[in-house]
């Protein structure tokens, strides 16, 4: 007999088993709204350019849907932060901005296949990121933000999955 358990369940599961030490830091703020930040400004960057280069509807549609969600995100995330003390990244860090440099080295198929597993990444990390502050967060606005960002990415994450055909 086999047991079906929902991906979002088990995602849930591995990441309290594997989370940070969040509670009672500053330094717990500071990441969270950086890591979440940095996610964003990611989507939102990659999406951009995804609207001008590929050919493809599907990918269109999707992009379209993350750079409005993202900069909504993100909105949302500065004034969650608002009062904290932390400050959000409006740049990317130098991993992510050599990722975006790369991808604008693409074209056709290759550039749709390198977005969406880009995509699908960010994704599956943003997912663990807001499971695991909302159980294991303290500030109640940041954590009320997390709680309200799972089902949205969760459907990002799974909008790429079925774009990248797994």
């Amino acid at each position: 007999m086999t047991l079906a358990v929902p991906i979002g369940v088990i995602g849930l599961v591995l990441s309290v088993a594997l989370a940070p030490a969040w509670a009672g830091s500053v330094n717990a703020e500071v990441d969270f709204l950086t890591r979440a930040s940095i996610g964003n400004l990611f989507a939102i960057s990659e999406s951009e350019i995804a609207l001008d280069r590929t050919d493809d509807p599907q990918v269109k549609t999707f992009a379209r849907r993350l750079v409005g969600d993202h900069e909504k995100a993100e909105a949302a995330l500065q004034a969650a932060a608002d009062g904290s003390g932390a400050t959000v990244p409006t740049t990317l860090d130098q991993e992510h901005q050599a990722r975006v440099t790369a991808l604008q080295g693409k074209s056709g198929a290759d550039f749709d296949k390198v977005y969406i597993a880009d995509q699908y990444e960010i994704h599956s990390n943003a997912l663990t990121l807001y499971a695991d502050y909302m159980l294991l967060g303290d500030n109640a606005k940041l954590k009320a933000l997390a709680i309200k960002m799972i089902p949205i990415t969760e459907a990002q994450l799974n909008a790429a999955r079925a774009l990248s055909g797994n």
